[in-house]
């Protein structure tokens, strides 16, 4: 509600942005009487309720069912049992006959920076034509530009923000909600890090999770990974597989369960993973196996001595038939893992000067996104013929697991590093 109240300031703003009340049973009887079509969204996530009113009765659509009701104390009686979070707004649906929707994702470098578009998505369910679409996003991105510069006036930490944008053929266009994706989120972060060409071919290809990029990545890689913009220790990751005979595995921990087909396995993952977090999608990474389980290396960076200095690397073995190395059964140093996983093709030199490299960089360009960073744990992976790929950095990494290492010199720098003068 607070973006909403700030755009709402804004006179050439205003008329974009569709009526959002907080809801209760006074807002959402009072919509309803005025408006045939109601949007209910949790304040955090995107869980959504859709409510149409018509021929005396309500239709309430959710994430996995329609239901019907005849009068409004039917209703709210159902939006209790049906709604999973304490705090909900409500927004009047525009009435037009045909409605297209996109996510535009705005980012910009600095808190000085100018704003520019980082990506687009259009809604599945939107079948417009391209060439109008391309026609229409010149005005969207004008708002939109607009929208964001307001917004960042008042977060200057914030520099990615994710628009949801509609527009119907008689030029009306409306912004349906703005959502903030602050430092710590792995979107933001994404972004950061791709403005810089020397980054770009280490960083799996990503987009925010939909259901049309749900769909288009299973098509171009058959294995995908999904995981919570915010969030630590590998919770709420899940790894998705498109099996020989059509159907589809979704494997969470160390559990997988199958869904008959590409619609059954998103509603799946929408209902019990996407009501309260925003998540995004990105291509799997084959890393390399020892004894069949997959390992990716942290690297530990600090500011020392006004600069970045790598100070630890450190192996992580997953736990068998676990996902991620965040359940590690081992920890191991950089060249026992290679001597483990029996890549006699493995440099350790050169793969050492890479890691450096790598992770210096992305540190410098995280500071420069204008956090006060002193020390910044990136996991990356290595598939079996070398080749590595950053697959987060953390902002506060559990150094602890140095200190299980035989030779405690890692763990004695990073320790000393805390202490130095930055």
């Amino acid at each position: 509600m607070s973006q909403y109240k700030i755009l709402c300031a804004d006179e050439r703003l205003r008329k974009h942005l569709v009526k959002t009340e907080l809801l209760s049973k006074q807002s959402l009887s009072k919509m309803l009487d005025v408006n045939e079509s109601v949007i209910i969204k949790a304040l955090y996530g995107p869980e959504e309720i859709c409510i149409v009113h018509k021929n005396n009765l309500y239709y309430i659509q959710t994430s996995d069912k329609m239901l019907t009701v005849q009068d409004i104390e039917a209703l709210n009686t159902t939006l209790n049992n049906e709604m999973t979070q304490k705090h909900y707004i409500i927004q009047m649906f525009p009435t037009t006959n045909k409605i297209f929707r996109q996510f535009v994702t705005m980012h910009r470098n600095t808190p000085l920076s100018e704003w520019y578009v980082a990506s687009k998505l259009m809604d599945t369910h939107s079948n417009v034509n391209s060439l109008i679409a391309k026609i229409y996003f010149m005005k969207i991105q004008q708002i939109a530009i607009r929208a964001v510069t307001k917004l960042g006036k008042s977060f200057p930490g914030c520099h990615t923000i994710v628009l949801e944008i509609a527009y119907d053929f008689w030029s009306n266009i409306w912004i349906f909600d703005s959502i903030l994706h602050l430092p710590n989120s792995k979107w933001s972060q994404y972004h950061v890090l791709k403005r810089k060409r020397a980054l770009r071919k280490y960083l799996p290809k990503t987009d925010l999770l939909t259901q049309e990029t749900f769909q288009h990545y299973l098509q171009l890689y058959k294995t995908i990974i999904l995981k919570p913009c915010t969030g630590q220790n590998g919770i709420g990751v899940l790894q998705i597989s498109e099996k020989s005979d059509s159907t589809y595995e979704i494997h969470v921990g160390i559990r997988k369960l199958t869904e008959p087909s590409l619609d059954e396995a998103f509603d799946f993952i929408k209902k019990n993973y996407l009501s309260q977090r925003q998540y995004i999608v990105q291509q799997r990474i084959a890393l390399a196996t020892i004894n069949d389980c997959p390992f990716d290396i942290r690297v530990v960076t600090q500011k020392v001595g006004g600069a970045w200095k790598v100070t630890g690397k450190i192996v992580k073995v997953a736990g068998e038939q676990f996902l991620i190395t965040n359940a590690a059964q081992k920890l191991l140093t950089l060249d026992q893992a290679i001597d483990d996983a029996n890549l006699p093709s493995i440099h350790l030199k050169n793969i050492n000067s890479r890691l450096n490299k790598i992770s210096l960089l992305a540190s410098e360009l995280l500071e420069k996104n204008g956090e006060e960073l002193t020390i910044i744990g990136f996991d990356i992976g290595m598939t079996k013929m070398g080749a590595l790929w950053i697959i987060e950095g953390n902002k506060v990494p559990d150094i602890n697991m140095f200190n299980k290492l035989e030779d405690k010199t890692m763990y004695k720098t990073i320790l000393g590093g805390r202490n130095a003068k930055k």
